[in-house]
């Protein structure tokens, strides 16, 4: 039987989902282990199952901190191989040190029990969850998405780590306080510069497939023509069950960003064989075509067709390639950083307009052309009085209200002597 980890309703084995909630549905085994402790922390919520283990929220029992706790499913517990790939994933994920990685800060392999390691908590959302629920993502909001993730696998690859799992379940969204300027184009097609309200902030999960280069004393040796990922986001080379390399997450990476401009993946079909049939033969649809109602730059889609070419060789072979042209897609809101999105239309609004000149530039620039032969303290008298002049001199005034103005000055002095 399967078990609803929400509402606790149970469904016969062949169900996937409760149909009450929507929940992915678990094993009895997971709902037994809720409210009991492995090794220091004791497991209160399932936040989520997959192919090797199930996670939990829980609580360290002595410091009381949250924590989430993946455990290894206990048929595989016997064996080493599963093992060794589970260490691995707590070891690759820890290796990278990386503010866009989920934190790993604890291992343990219990005599009479199972196999687990331990997460920071976050309190946020997955990527797949935001587009099932509210559809295709803005541009803006996507390609700051796919940055973060960038940066992440940048981190990885650097340290010989390829995820080779890359999907939108595998990327938790995290809502942070605004911290920067939008850009954003007014039907009046004038700039406007507004503060953003919160972003998203990135954190890549599940290493549990991951291929570490570098070899190590726990490394298992990948099955030679064995298929790992998700079909719907795994490249042509995954597919064909070949070596990968860093270029599979590039791949992946272009699959993603289609998806959330698009609101769904470029190649879907019944079955698992026959995306990865479209994977590795057919050519990724203009996402431009595929979603003409959406906001989709010429540049967001170059940016997706070349991550998804065919011949890694082709693609982006960095990130940090990948990266650079990620920058200029943005459309009708950008970043301050990026300026105006728009070519060919001036930003009218005050903040967007070049920055000014600093009083001491403007000061050095006078000293080295005014050619009137004033000091700097004359300067600046003669500028007090032209201040003076154009905040009091009458623009518009009548000859009635300029004699009252004149009258209400000579009393004013009268008073005075």
């Amino acid at each position: 039987m399967k078990v609803c980890p929400k509402c606790f309703t149970r469904f016969p084995d062949g169900e996937r989902f409760c149909l009450h909630d929507s929940a992915v549905l678990v094993e009895e085994e997971d709902i037994a282990r809720l409210g009991t402790s492995i090794g220091n922390y004791r497991l209160d919520k399932i936040l989520g199952r997959g192919g090797m283990g199930t996670v939990y929220s829980g609580e360290h029992v002595y410091i009381k901190k949250a924590v989430a706790v993946k455990v290894l499913h206990p048929q595989f517990a016997r064996y080493q191989e599963a093992i060794h790939r589970f260490l691995r994933e707590a070891r690759a994920a820890t290796s990278i040190n990386h503010a866009n990685i989920v934190d790993v800060t604890d291992f343990g392999i219990l005599a009479d029990g199972p196999v687990y390691f331990v997460m920071e908590y976050l309190e946020g959302k997955s990527l797949e969850d935001l587009i099932e629920k509210d559809g295709a993502v803005e541009l803006h909001r996507a390609l700051n998405v796919a940055n973060q993730i960038a940066l992440a696998l940048e981190a990885a690859h650097a340290v010989g780590v390829i995820h080779r799992d890359l999907k939108p379940d595998n990327i938790m969204l995290l809502k942070k306080p605004g911290r920067r300027d939008l850009v954003r184009m007014a039907p009046d097609q004038t700039w406007i510069t507004e503060r953003e309200e919160s972003y998203d902030f990135v954190k890549v999960l599940d290493f549990g497939i991951a291929k570490v280069l570098i070899q190590d004393e726990l490394m298992a040796e990948t099955v030679q023509g064995a298929v790992f990922g998700t079909p719907e986001y795994m490249s042509p080379e995954a597919a064909r069950g070949e070596d990968v390399d860093h270029r599979a997450d590039v791949y992946s990476l272009g699959v993603i960003l289609f998806d959330m401009l698009c609101g769904r993946p470029p190649f879907e079909a019944p079955q698992s064989s026959e995306v990865l049939a479209m994977h590795i033969h057919t050519e990724a649809p203009s996402p431009r075509e595929f979603a003409p109602h959406r906001e989709i730059t010429e540049m967001a889609e170059a940016v997706i067709l070349k991550a998804m070419k065919k011949d890694p060789n082709k693609r982006y072979q960095n990130m940090s390639e990948f990266r650079k042209d990620l920058s200029a897609a943005y459309g009708s809101i950008s970043y301050r950083r990026h300026g105006a999105p728009a070519a060919g239309i001036t930003p009218k609004s005050e903040e967007a307009r070049a920055p000014k000149k600093r009083l001491t530039e403007e000061l050095d620039e006078w000293i080295t052309t005014d050619a009137s032969g004033l000091s700097v303290e004359q300067a600046r008298m003669l500028a007090l009085v032209e201040t003076a002049e154009k905040a009091f001199t009458p623009t518009s005034m009548s000859k009635q209200d300029a004699e009252k103005l004149a009258n209400a000055l000579d009393r004013a002095l009268d008073d005075d002597e």
